[in-house]
């Protein structure tokens, strides 16, 4: 594996690999872990869901990813604001998948600001913590113009939502073609300059070039993610890789089953406490499910949860 040529050596970490088991093993987890679940059964069943997997954590949709239709306000949401309260989750909306802020075409640019203002809406009346929002694609004409398309679609889109809207984190990319984001630090310039906080994909940076293939390595992403983002860091998608490293290439398998090592998380978890989990994985039988949740709460310092971050 050819590392990026940015890439921060293990030896410039200050960190050993001993000393994040160590940190990992002498401490409670700090991070809340879940899932994505569906909402095709209704949001009580997505909380029984949750509650059954052993989920901290929660993302939905809101509505239809494939289609412009704004969301609709569900009979429902008064009982799933109840139940995220007395369940004590992190819940996190993901975004349509047509929504490009960063469109160069002025059509589908305002269309795309005018539905994630919509998304953030629906998110705040369910008492959704986040939405996460993918940084998308400038089309050809540069990353400049297109980041700047972006930082202006998502501080109009907050305006447009009002007061009552939850949170939109910008996600980064997987570096194909003219994505934007697929670097923490240009993420992290995104972050600054629209005042918004960011969702790290671990899959898409993996093949994107940060190389989580050891316990050396992955430490060395997790020291990237606090130098470049720290606070700015709001969910982190748990994702193992379908694809190779620097491919370019998305694809999401379940934790220990893709192209990164179950000991690399943990130095993963050390680096960046307290950051809400979502996995993002391929749907298994109940039992499959509720097994990945308990692996990665282990990989993440343990069963109970002292410091919950988020």
């Amino acid at each position: 594996m050819e590392p990026r040529p940015d890439y921060i050596p293990h030896s410039q970490t200050g960190v050993s690999v001993l000393e994040s088991r160590l940190m990992t093993d002498s401490t409670q987890r700090t991070s809340r872990i879940g899932r994505h679940l569906p909402t095709s059964g209704g949001l009580k069943n997505t909380l029984r869901t949750a509650e059954e997997l052993g989920c901290e954590t929660v993302q939905i949709f809101v509505s239809n990813p494939q289609g412009w239709a704004d969301a609709t306000p569900r009979p429902d949401a008064p009982a799933f604001r109840e139940g995220k309260k007395r369940l004590g989750l992190f819940v996190a909306v993901h975004a349509k998948y047509l929504i490009n802020l960063a469109s160069a075409r002025e059509d589908h640019h305002e269309r795309s600001v005018r539905s994630l203002a919509a998304e953030l809406r629906a998110a705040g009346d369910l008492g959704a913590d986040v939405v996460v929002v993918h940084s998308g694609s400038h089309g050809g004409d540069g990353e400049e113009a297109g980041a700047e398309r972006l930082i202006s679609g998502l501080k109009r889109a907050r305006n447009f939502a009002g007061d009552s809207a939850a949170e939109p984190v910008v996600e980064n990319s997987v570096g194909a073609g003219t994505q934007l984001c697929s670097t923490f630090e240009t993420l992290a310039y995104v972050a600054e300059r629209a005042r918004v906080r960011v969702c790290v994909d671990t899959a898409h940076a993996f093949v994107a070039g940060y190389d989580l293939s050891t316990p050396e390595s992955a430490i060395a992403v997790a020291g990237e993610l606090r130098e470049h983002l720290g606070d700015a860091l709001a969910v982190l998608h748990l994702n193992d890789a379908r694809n190779a490293f620097g491919s370019h290439r998305d694809g999401h398998e379940r934790i220990g089953e893709g192209q990164v090592p179950e000991d690399s998380w943990p130095g993963v978890f050390a680096g960046i406490p307290g950051v809400p989990v979502v996995m993002e994985t391929p749907f298994g039988m109940p039992e499959v499910d509720a097994e990945q949740v308990a692996l990665v709460k282990r990989l993440a310092g343990g069963l109970p949860i002292s410091v919950v971050g988020g």
